[in-house]
């Protein structure tokens, strides 16, 4: 079985820090989430098949996972991911909420438009 690994972006690392400070609880709810989706990848359930209620799909194939089913009411947040199923690599690429949404779908967008350049010259 194949083993999936996690790449943090440079936005990712900036704004978790932010994030996990201020809102501590909805951090872990959606790394647990993010667990429970990394584990349906390991067990070999392919990235656009994998489904819950936590996932939301956008633009370009970026994932959301948000912070449900965690036991209390918590802010609405979501964590952008990418699965680049032939390299078996998960890119953590931004965290946010409902404020931040639109900026988050932008640099997810971003984000997205040079990793594909980074494929057409690599």
């Amino acid at each position: 079985m194949i083993e999936w690994s996690l790449e943090e972006t440079e936005l990712f690392k900036s704004r978790f820090r932010k994030y996990q400070k201020k809102f501590a609880n909805e951090t872990v709810a959606v790394l647990n989430n993010l667990d429970t989706y990394l584990k349906a990848l390991n067990a070999g359930i392919k990235p656009p098949i994998v489904q819950a209620g936590f996932i939301h799909r956008e633009p370009q194939g970026v994932i959301a996972i948000d912070q449900k089913g965690a036991p209390s009411r918590l802010r609405e947040t979501r964590l952008y991911i990418y699965a680049l199923e032939i390299r078996h690599i998960v890119y953590l690429i931004t965290i946010g909420d409902k404020s931040s949404q639109k900026q988050d779908i932008s640099d997810c967008r971003k984000f997205m438009n040079n990793l594909r350049k980074d494929d057409t010259n690599g």
